[in-house]
């Protein structure tokens, strides 16, 4: 299970230093790929039933076939190296506006890599402040 929130930098080849509790779950390999204005990264077991998932929406006539290429050519494998770093695909990077820092967030079952400014501003808002006060109240947290 990935919670909490990392502040780190990203190198000028697109390096990135996984947070300590984190790296275990991807000492094999893990898998990235694009999402909601973020990279998300899976361990191979996690992204085993994203791709299941993916699978039975292409089956079932929910994705087309173009879609579901598309989704498969941004997916990278990824490894760890010795610093405990991960390489991120230079498009992705390219294509959710990152610089030279980045918001690392558990999301349960995945990893979320945000360009920090982005996170920021996603966090930031009044809405999700508002929100967040609701959940927590209603919740009984």
């Amino acid at each position: 299970m990935f919670v909490g929130q990392y502040d780190h930098a990203l190198d000028d080849k697109g390096r990135v230093v996984l947070p300590s509790g984190y790296r275990s779950h991807f000492e094999d390999r893990g898998y990235v790929t694009q999402l909601d204005n973020c990279i998300g990264l899976w361990t191979g077991d996690g992204f085993r039933k994203v791709a299941d998932r993916w699978q039975s929406e292409l089956d079932a006539k929910q994705v087309s076939l173009p879609v579901f290429r598309k989704l498969l050519a941004s997916v990278r494998e990824v490894r760890l190296d010795s610093a405990g770093r991960i390489s991120l695909p230079r498009e992705l990077l390219d294509q959710f506006g990152f610089v030279d820092k980045v918001v690392i967030a558990g999301r349960l079952d995945r990893v979320e890599i945000w360009s920090s400014e982005t996170y920021a501003a996603l966090m930031d808002s009044d809405a999700v402040s508002d929100e967040l006060a609701e959940t927590v109240a209603r919740l009984g947290l």
